[in-house]
Protein backbone atom coordinates (compact mmCIF):
# COMPACT_ATOMS: atom_id res chain seq x y z
CA UNK A 1 0.00 0.00 0.00
CA UNK A 2 0.64 3.32 -0.97
CA UNK A 3 1.90 5.48 2.71
CA UNK A 4 -0.81 8.43 2.71
CA UNK A 5 1.24 11.97 3.76
CA UNK A 6 0.13 14.86 5.12
CA UNK A 7 2.18 18.03 4.74
CA UNK A 8 0.31 20.57 6.47
CA UNK A 9 0.89 23.83 5.84
CA UNK A 10 -0.01 27.56 6.33
CA UNK A 11 -0.80 28.88 2.79
CA UNK A 12 0.76 28.77 -0.82
CA UNK A 13 3.12 32.08 -0.36
CA UNK A 14 6.96 32.30 -1.04
CA UNK A 15 8.97 30.85 1.33
CA UNK A 16 12.09 28.64 1.71
CA UNK A 17 9.99 26.33 4.18
CA UNK A 18 7.10 26.29 1.19
CA UNK A 19 9.30 25.21 -1.87
CA UNK A 20 10.63 22.42 0.05
CA UNK A 21 7.48 21.21 0.31
CA UNK A 22 6.39 21.59 -3.13
CA UNK A 23 9.79 19.89 -4.21
CA UNK A 24 8.39 16.52 -2.17
CA UNK A 25 4.66 17.48 -3.56
CA UNK A 26 6.27 17.24 -6.97
CA UNK A 27 8.85 14.43 -6.50
CA UNK A 28 8.16 11.90 -4.08
CA UNK A 29 7.57 8.29 -5.76
CA UNK A 30 4.04 7.87 -6.73
CA UNK A 31 4.86 4.30 -6.53
CA UNK A 32 5.07 4.41 -2.63
CA UNK A 33 3.80 7.56 -1.33
CA UNK A 34 0.28 9.33 -1.63
CA UNK A 35 1.35 13.06 -0.73
CA UNK A 36 -1.48 15.07 0.04
CA UNK A 37 -1.35 19.15 0.68
CA UNK A 38 -3.41 20.07 3.52
CA UNK A 39 -3.44 23.81 3.56
CA UNK A 40 -5.02 26.42 6.07
CA UNK A 41 -5.57 29.20 3.05
CA UNK A 42 -4.99 28.40 0.06
CA UNK A 43 -3.65 31.95 -0.83
CA UNK A 44 -0.05 32.56 -1.98
CA UNK A 45 2.04 32.78 -4.74
CA UNK A 46 3.17 29.41 -5.30
CA UNK A 47 -0.76 28.35 -5.84
CA UNK A 48 -0.14 27.44 -9.20
CA UNK A 49 3.11 25.20 -9.10
CA UNK A 50 1.44 23.25 -6.04
CA UNK A 51 -1.62 22.79 -8.20
CA UNK A 52 0.57 20.92 -11.13
CA UNK A 53 2.54 19.26 -8.53
CA UNK A 54 0.26 16.09 -9.14
CA UNK A 55 -0.38 16.28 -5.20
CA UNK A 56 -3.96 16.37 -3.43
CA UNK A 57 -5.00 19.98 -2.41
CA UNK A 58 -7.23 19.99 0.41
CA UNK A 59 -7.88 23.58 1.85
CA UNK A 60 -9.40 24.43 5.29
CA UNK A 61 -10.67 27.91 3.67
CA UNK A 62 -8.77 29.92 7.05
CA UNK A 63 -9.33 33.66 7.09
CA UNK A 64 -8.41 34.84 10.49
CA UNK A 65 -5.79 34.21 13.21
CA UNK A 66 -7.76 32.04 15.26
CA UNK A 67 -10.95 30.92 13.00
CA UNK A 68 -12.38 27.21 15.80
CA UNK A 69 -14.43 26.73 12.24
CA UNK A 70 -11.09 25.44 10.69
CA UNK A 71 -10.98 22.72 13.42
CA UNK A 72 -14.20 21.37 12.51
CA UNK A 73 -12.78 21.18 9.01
CA UNK A 74 -9.49 19.68 9.68
CA UNK A 75 -10.58 17.26 12.19
CA UNK A 76 -13.49 15.80 9.29
CA UNK A 77 -10.97 15.79 6.56
CA UNK A 78 -8.17 13.59 9.19
CA UNK A 79 -11.32 11.35 9.54
CA UNK A 80 -12.12 11.02 5.91
CA UNK A 81 -8.32 10.32 4.67
CA UNK A 82 -6.62 8.63 7.64
CA UNK A 83 -3.28 9.45 6.88
CA UNK A 84 -0.60 7.28 7.64
CA UNK A 85 1.85 10.48 8.37
CA UNK A 86 1.69 13.89 9.28
CA UNK A 87 4.20 16.64 8.29
CA UNK A 88 4.21 19.89 10.32
CA UNK A 89 7.04 22.87 10.10
CA UNK A 90 5.07 25.37 11.93
CA UNK A 91 3.62 26.32 15.60
CA UNK A 92 0.29 27.18 14.04
CA UNK A 93 -0.52 24.13 12.62
CA UNK A 94 1.29 22.08 15.69
CA UNK A 95 -1.48 23.68 17.06
CA UNK A 96 -4.38 23.04 15.31
CA UNK A 97 -3.14 19.52 14.87
CA UNK A 98 -2.60 18.82 19.09
CA UNK A 99 -6.31 20.24 19.47
CA UNK A 100 -7.98 17.98 16.45
CA UNK A 101 -5.98 15.32 17.84
CA UNK A 102 -8.72 15.48 20.55
CA UNK A 103 -11.47 14.47 18.21
CA UNK A 104 -9.49 12.45 15.90
CA UNK A 105 -7.94 8.94 17.00
CA UNK A 106 -6.53 7.94 13.71
CA UNK A 107 -3.20 6.07 13.88
CA UNK A 108 -1.00 8.77 12.28
CA UNK A 109 2.76 9.60 12.87
CA UNK A 110 3.98 12.65 13.36
CA UNK A 111 6.86 14.19 11.54
CA UNK A 112 7.63 17.58 12.92
CA UNK A 113 10.58 19.60 11.15
CA UNK A 114 12.16 23.04 12.47
CA UNK A 115 13.30 25.18 9.27
CA UNK A 116 14.96 28.27 11.59
CA UNK A 117 16.67 28.58 14.83
CA UNK A 118 13.47 29.80 16.84
CA UNK A 119 10.45 28.30 16.19
CA UNK A 120 7.75 30.49 16.78
CA UNK A 121 8.77 34.36 17.79
CA UNK A 122 11.48 33.77 20.03
CA UNK A 123 13.94 36.14 18.15
CA UNK A 124 11.65 39.67 17.86
CA UNK A 125 12.21 39.59 21.97
CA UNK A 126 12.58 37.92 25.62
CA UNK A 127 8.49 38.05 26.58
CA UNK A 128 8.04 35.28 23.65
CA UNK A 129 10.95 33.55 24.76
CA UNK A 130 8.67 31.01 26.98
CA UNK A 131 6.07 30.12 24.67
CA UNK A 132 8.66 30.07 21.96
CA UNK A 133 10.51 27.26 24.41
CA UNK A 134 6.86 25.32 25.19
CA UNK A 135 6.06 24.59 21.49
CA UNK A 136 9.35 23.40 20.41
CA UNK A 137 9.17 21.13 23.31
CA UNK A 138 5.61 20.22 21.98
CA UNK A 139 6.71 19.68 19.13
CA UNK A 140 9.85 17.35 19.83
CA UNK A 141 8.23 14.99 22.35
CA UNK A 142 4.74 14.86 19.96
CA UNK A 143 6.68 13.67 16.69
CA UNK A 144 8.21 10.62 15.80
CA UNK A 145 10.91 12.33 14.46
CA UNK A 146 11.92 15.40 13.81
CA UNK A 147 13.98 17.35 10.68
CA UNK A 148 16.27 19.59 10.35
CA UNK A 149 17.76 21.35 7.61
CA UNK A 150 21.67 21.82 9.32
CA UNK A 151 24.13 20.51 11.39
CA UNK A 152 23.92 24.09 13.40
CA UNK A 153 19.99 23.20 14.06
CA UNK A 154 20.59 19.86 14.99
CA UNK A 155 22.78 20.97 17.71
CA UNK A 156 20.68 23.67 18.16
CA UNK A 157 17.46 21.74 19.08
CA UNK A 158 19.38 18.61 20.73
CA UNK A 159 19.32 20.86 23.65
CA UNK A 160 15.71 20.03 24.50
CA UNK A 161 16.12 16.52 24.40
CA UNK A 162 17.91 13.89 26.62
CA UNK A 163 20.92 12.52 25.53
CA UNK A 164 19.14 8.97 24.66
CA UNK A 165 16.69 10.71 22.75
CA UNK A 166 18.69 12.41 20.28
CA UNK A 167 18.89 9.72 17.69
CA UNK A 168 14.75 11.45 16.61
CA UNK A 169 16.55 14.24 15.32
CA UNK A 170 17.98 13.89 11.72
CA UNK A 171 19.39 16.38 9.48
CA UNK A 172 18.40 16.66 5.76
CA UNK A 173 19.74 19.57 3.58
CA UNK A 174 17.57 21.92 1.76
CA UNK A 175 17.07 20.71 -1.33
CA UNK A 176 16.68 22.71 -5.12
CA UNK A 177 15.88 22.16 -8.86
CA UNK A 178 17.91 25.06 -9.52
CA UNK A 179 15.15 26.13 -11.84
CA UNK A 180 15.44 29.77 -11.49
CA UNK A 181 12.99 31.68 -13.68
CA UNK A 182 14.32 35.03 -15.06
CA UNK A 183 11.57 37.13 -16.17
CA UNK A 184 13.64 40.72 -16.72
CA UNK A 185 16.94 41.56 -17.45
CA UNK A 186 20.04 42.80 -15.28
CA UNK A 187 19.98 45.70 -17.74
CA UNK A 188 16.57 46.30 -17.69
CA UNK A 189 16.10 46.11 -13.74
CA UNK A 190 19.20 48.73 -13.63
CA UNK A 191 17.46 51.13 -15.67
CA UNK A 192 13.93 50.32 -13.17
CA UNK A 193 16.42 51.17 -10.27
CA UNK A 194 18.30 53.99 -11.90
CA UNK A 195 21.55 52.37 -11.06
CA UNK A 196 24.60 53.06 -13.51
CA UNK A 197 26.01 50.17 -15.74
CA UNK A 198 29.56 50.25 -13.89
CA UNK A 199 27.81 50.60 -10.54
CA UNK A 200 28.64 47.99 -8.06
CA UNK A 201 25.02 46.10 -6.27
CA UNK A 202 25.23 44.59 -3.16
CA UNK A 203 21.94 42.61 -2.21
CA UNK A 204 20.56 41.42 1.20
CA UNK A 205 17.73 39.34 1.18
CA UNK A 206 15.80 39.14 4.74
CA UNK A 207 13.05 40.07 6.88
CA UNK A 208 13.34 43.29 8.52
CA UNK A 209 13.07 41.88 11.94
CA UNK A 210 15.44 42.11 15.05
CA UNK A 211 17.34 38.43 13.90
CA UNK A 212 19.11 39.66 11.02
CA UNK A 213 21.92 42.26 12.57
CA UNK A 214 21.47 45.11 10.34
CA UNK A 215 23.08 47.29 12.85
CA UNK A 216 26.52 45.26 12.17
CA UNK A 217 25.39 46.09 8.18
CA UNK A 218 24.71 49.28 7.97
CA UNK A 219 27.85 50.45 9.50
CA UNK A 220 30.18 48.47 7.30
CA UNK A 221 27.88 49.92 4.73
CA UNK A 222 28.57 53.36 5.88
CA UNK A 223 32.62 51.91 5.75
CA UNK A 224 32.26 50.85 2.31
CA UNK A 225 30.74 53.49 0.13
CA UNK A 226 33.32 56.50 1.35
CA UNK A 227 35.89 54.44 -0.79
CA UNK A 228 32.92 52.88 -2.99
CA UNK A 229 30.71 55.94 -3.83
CA UNK A 230 29.52 53.61 -7.14
CA UNK A 231 28.45 50.70 -4.68
CA UNK A 232 24.58 50.30 -4.70
CA UNK A 233 23.45 48.75 -2.27
CA UNK A 234 19.71 47.15 -2.42
CA UNK A 235 17.42 45.56 1.09
CA UNK A 236 14.87 43.36 -0.71
CA UNK A 237 12.14 42.28 2.21
CA UNK A 238 9.64 43.81 4.86
CA UNK A 239 9.23 43.40 8.36
CA UNK A 240 9.27 45.48 11.60
CA UNK A 241 12.61 47.08 11.39
CA UNK A 242 11.50 49.33 7.71
CA UNK A 243 11.02 52.66 9.69
CA UNK A 244 14.14 52.50 11.66
CA UNK A 245 16.11 51.11 9.11
CA UNK A 246 14.83 54.16 6.57
CA UNK A 247 15.75 56.71 9.33
CA UNK A 248 19.40 54.89 9.83
CA UNK A 249 20.04 55.23 6.77
CA UNK A 250 19.31 58.96 6.62
CA UNK A 251 21.31 59.15 9.54
CA UNK A 252 24.77 57.47 8.21
CA UNK A 253 24.13 59.65 5.14
CA UNK A 254 23.55 56.42 3.11
CA UNK A 255 20.22 57.20 1.39
CA UNK A 256 22.40 57.96 -2.12
CA UNK A 257 23.77 54.13 -2.24
CA UNK A 258 21.50 52.11 0.01
CA UNK A 259 17.42 51.70 -0.96
CA UNK A 260 15.19 49.33 0.98
CA UNK A 261 12.95 47.88 -2.30
CA UNK A 262 10.68 45.86 -0.44
CA UNK A 263 9.79 42.07 -0.98
CA UNK A 264 9.58 41.04 -4.66
CA UNK A 265 7.52 38.31 -5.85
CA UNK A 266 10.31 37.99 -8.57
CA UNK A 267 13.28 37.23 -6.28
CA UNK A 268 15.04 35.81 -8.94
CA UNK A 269 15.44 39.01 -11.18
CA UNK A 270 17.35 40.59 -8.04
CA UNK A 271 19.86 38.01 -7.70
CA UNK A 272 20.57 37.75 -10.71
CA UNK A 273 21.31 41.64 -11.44
CA UNK A 274 22.85 40.85 -8.02
CA UNK A 275 27.26 41.99 -8.17
CA UNK A 276 27.45 40.68 -4.51
CA UNK A 277 25.41 39.08 -1.84
CA UNK A 278 25.03 39.19 2.06
CA UNK A 279 23.57 37.71 4.72
CA UNK A 280 23.87 40.06 8.13
CA UNK A 281 22.44 37.78 10.71
CA UNK A 282 22.44 36.99 14.36
CA UNK A 283 21.34 33.17 13.68
CA UNK A 284 20.54 31.11 10.74
CA UNK A 285 19.57 27.54 10.37
CA UNK A 286 20.02 27.28 6.53
CA UNK A 287 19.64 30.49 4.34
CA UNK A 288 17.46 29.97 1.18
CA UNK A 289 19.14 33.06 0.30
CA UNK A 290 22.74 32.30 0.28
CA UNK A 291 21.60 29.18 -1.59
CA UNK A 292 19.69 31.07 -4.30
CA UNK A 293 22.85 33.59 -4.64
CA UNK A 294 25.25 30.63 -4.90
CA UNK A 295 23.18 28.73 -7.52
CA UNK A 296 23.18 32.26 -9.81
CA UNK A 297 27.24 32.07 -9.42
CA UNK A 298 26.70 35.40 -7.14
CA UNK A 299 30.00 35.56 -3.92
CA UNK A 300 28.59 35.59 -0.98
CA UNK A 301 29.59 37.63 2.40
CA UNK A 302 27.70 36.36 5.42
CA UNK A 303 27.94 36.51 9.52
CA UNK A 304 29.67 33.32 11.03
CA UNK A 305 26.47 31.98 12.64
CA UNK A 306 24.28 29.04 12.40
CA UNK A 307 24.61 27.03 9.29
CA UNK A 308 26.14 29.58 6.79
CA UNK A 309 29.31 27.66 7.39
CA UNK A 310 28.13 24.67 5.94
CA UNK A 311 26.65 26.33 3.37
CA UNK A 312 29.63 28.79 2.46
CA UNK A 313 32.69 25.98 4.27
CA UNK A 314 35.84 27.46 6.23
CA UNK A 315 37.79 27.85 3.17
CA UNK A 316 37.06 31.05 1.56
CA UNK A 317 37.23 29.15 -1.54
CA UNK A 318 33.12 29.39 -2.03
CA UNK A 319 32.38 32.43 -0.13
CA UNK A 320 33.49 34.79 3.17
CA UNK A 321 32.25 34.41 6.60
CA UNK A 322 33.18 37.26 8.76
CA UNK A 323 32.76 37.03 12.63
CA UNK A 324 29.52 38.85 14.09
CA UNK A 325 29.13 42.16 15.17
CA UNK A 326 33.00 42.87 13.44
CA UNK A 327 31.29 45.33 11.31
CA UNK A 328 35.04 46.63 9.81
CA UNK A 329 36.06 42.87 8.61
CA UNK A 330 32.39 43.16 6.80
CA UNK A 331 33.27 46.15 5.15
CA UNK A 332 36.91 45.14 4.59
CA UNK A 333 35.62 41.43 3.18
CA UNK A 334 32.88 43.74 1.10
CA UNK A 335 35.69 45.84 -0.11
CA UNK A 336 38.14 42.62 -1.27
CA UNK A 337 35.60 41.84 -3.64
CA UNK A 338 33.89 45.18 -4.83
CA UNK A 339 37.53 45.79 -6.08
CA UNK A 340 38.20 42.90 -8.20
CA UNK A 341 36.04 41.51 -10.86
CA UNK A 342 37.91 38.39 -11.41
CA UNK A 343 37.71 37.60 -7.63
CA UNK A 344 33.87 37.36 -7.90
CA UNK A 345 33.85 35.36 -10.84
CA UNK A 346 36.20 33.06 -8.94
CA UNK A 347 34.17 33.05 -5.95
CA UNK A 348 31.11 32.43 -7.94
CA UNK A 349 32.04 29.67 -9.87
CA UNK A 350 32.90 27.84 -6.84
CA UNK A 351 30.32 28.31 -5.13
CA UNK A 352 27.54 27.68 -7.90
CA UNK A 353 29.46 23.95 -7.89
CA UNK A 354 29.93 23.54 -4.34
CA UNK A 355 25.79 24.08 -3.82
CA UNK A 356 24.93 22.40 -6.56
CA UNK A 357 26.34 19.13 -4.83
CA UNK A 358 25.20 19.55 -1.27
CA UNK A 359 21.63 20.94 -2.43
CA UNK A 360 20.94 18.14 -4.75
CA UNK A 361 17.53 17.28 -5.37
CA UNK A 362 17.52 13.61 -5.94
CA UNK A 363 19.35 13.15 -2.68
CA UNK A 364 16.89 15.41 -0.75
CA UNK A 365 13.92 13.76 -2.20
CA UNK A 366 15.18 9.91 -1.48
CA UNK A 367 16.34 11.09 2.31
CA UNK A 368 12.51 12.10 3.14
CA UNK A 369 11.09 9.08 1.64
CA UNK A 370 13.64 6.95 3.83
CA UNK A 371 12.36 8.50 6.65
CA UNK A 372 8.93 8.33 6.22
CA UNK A 373 9.26 4.62 5.39
CA UNK A 374 11.34 3.84 8.60
CA UNK A 375 8.26 6.00 10.71
CA UNK A 376 6.07 3.47 9.29
CA UNK A 377 7.95 0.05 9.97
CA UNK A 378 9.43 1.23 13.17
Amino acid sequence: MKIKVFFFIDSFRIGGMHKQVLYLAKHLSRENFDPIICVQSSAGGLYTEFENSGARIISLHWTRRLEFGVFKRFISVLKKEQPQLIFITAPQNLFYYRIACFFYFGKTIQIGSFRAMNFWMGHLGEVYKPIDSFLTRLMIFTSKLVVVNSEAMEERYSHFLPEMSKKKIRVIYNGSDFNFPISKSADVLRNELMIAPTDIIVTMIARLDPWKDFEAFLTAAAIVVVANKHVKILLIGDGSLRTELENKIIQLQLQNNMFIIGEKKDIYNYINLTDISVLSTKGEGFSNSILESMAFAKPVVATDVGGNAELLGRTSEHGFLVPPNSPIIFAETLNKLINSEGLRKQIGFSAKQRIEKICNLKSFVLSYEEIFEKAILK
